[in-house]
């Protein structure tokens, strides 16, 4: 078989068929161009959490006039704890889909939920310097109040939820998950059906997630806008900057034959 031309840049089919010829980072953001964009995400977010809280005011009096007709209503704790779980489930589905696209696929799944453990953790940072009271503790009773201590802001539910709907986004969609490194298949325009499962859905649930929390009475409307964006700015600032290094190393773990077993399936 002719190997690939090496005066010219490797084309879709090339790293099909060679795809060991192909650099670890192909495709992926030069490294004068990560570090802007993962702090324009993060100061995005930063300010997102900041005009939230000069928004408390108008938030409570819309807490107030909603949970006074959904506060008891007996779906909304399904909603949001169920929520969570379907959005784990489809980063499960994406991780094993990932094996069968190759070195930068894996890579970008494994660095997105990297982001994602880490968006719950700056949520409970920003939590604990806030302090700020739910408003189930003196504003009305609702059937499910989290214990005193338990701050409000933000609500670790959405971000949570937001930061795992952010990692199937970016890992999990072909048009998409370019942001960590390209493999063939990101060269692909994402059918309809792929939308709607990998984009659509996890947004969705993610949403509904917020919404319930909401509903139920267990945080204001900027606790949840907070979370989203807090979740979703710290996948992305961490694929962005992890994307490219994690690529090379899987790239290089996998020149070990059972670690290549694990990580990738045929014919990578």
């Amino acid at each position: 078989m002719i190997p690939p031309d090496s005066s010219r840049p490797a084309s879709v089919l090339d790293r099909v068929l060679h795809p060991d010829d192909t650099p670890p980072d192909a495709g992926a953001p030069g490294p004068q161009h990560v570090a802007p964009r993962a702090l324009a995400w993060l100061g995005g977010a930063a300010l997102v959490v900041v005009v939230a809280l000069l928004l408390r005011g108008p938030s409570e009096a819309l807490y107030v006039a909603l949970t006074a007709r959904t506060g008891d209503l007996p779906w909304t704790g399904l909603v949001a704890e169920g929520g969570v779980l379907v959005l784990l489930a489809l980063c499960g589905v994406v991780l094993l889909r990932s094996r069968h696209d190759g070195h930068a696929a894996v890579a970008t799944t494994l660095t997105a939920g990297v982001g994602a453990v880490l968006a719950y953790g700056a949520s409970e940072l920003v939590k604990s310097v806030v302090r700020q009271p739910r408003g189930c503790w003196e504003l009305v009773e609702v059937a499910h109040c989290p214990a005193p201590g338990d701050w409000s802001f933000p609500s670790n539910h959405t971000a949570i939820a937001f930061a795992l709907a952010a990692a199937v986004v970016v890992a999990g969609a072909p048009a998409v998950r370019s942001l960590g490194g390209r493999t063939p298949r990101h060269a692909v325009v994402a059918r309809p059906v792929d939308v709607v499962v990998w984009v659509v859905l996890p947004v969705v649930l993610a949403v509904s997630v917020g919404v319930a929390r909401v509903a139920q009475g267990a945080h204001f409307p900027h606790d949840v806008v907070a979370g989203a964006a807090v979740g979703v700015a710290v996948v992305v600032a961490t694929t962005l900057v992890l994307g490219g290094p994690a690529t090379a190393a899987v790239h290089a773990a996998c020149r070990v034959s059972g670690v290549r077993r694990l990580l990738v399936a045929r014919p990578w």
